[in-house]
Formats: structure tokens, sequence, C-alpha cells
């Protein structure tokens, strides 16, 4: 059996990302988070999007 098959992720659409984020879909748009476009549309994975948070978290004293 292969590993891969196994793994689920959460892709979210571009309206999705936004909601999940709290922001409007042309701020996501601006952010530096990893996506994958498929022809027209344009997908995130939900755990860059919780990665991209813990790194950007207000309360974050780490340097990138």
């Amino acid at each position: 059996m292969n590993n891969n098959t196994s793994i689920q992720e959460n892709v979210l659409s571009r309206k999705q990302s936004a909601n999940f984020l709290g922001i409007c879909m042309t701020t996501l748009d601006r952010l530096d988070i990893p996506r994958t476009k498929l022809r027209r549309r344009v997908l995130y994975r939900q755990s860059e999007l919780i990665r991209w948070l813990d790194k950007n978290s207000t309360g974050n004293t780490a340097q990138a």
C-alpha cells in the first residue's frame, strides 16, 4: 500500500481559503502563501494556511 493514498488533506478554493483566514480574496492574493493553480482555479492546502497563520501570528517572536 502506498502511504500517499492513506493521507487525505483538505484542499480549499480561493474563496474558502479567504473565509478560513477571515480576510477578503484580494488580500489573500497578496499574501505569500503556497498555492496551486489548476487551469483557472487557485487552490490552497489547509495545512499551508495553518502554517502561515502560525508563522505570522502577532504573538510569534521567531525570526523568519
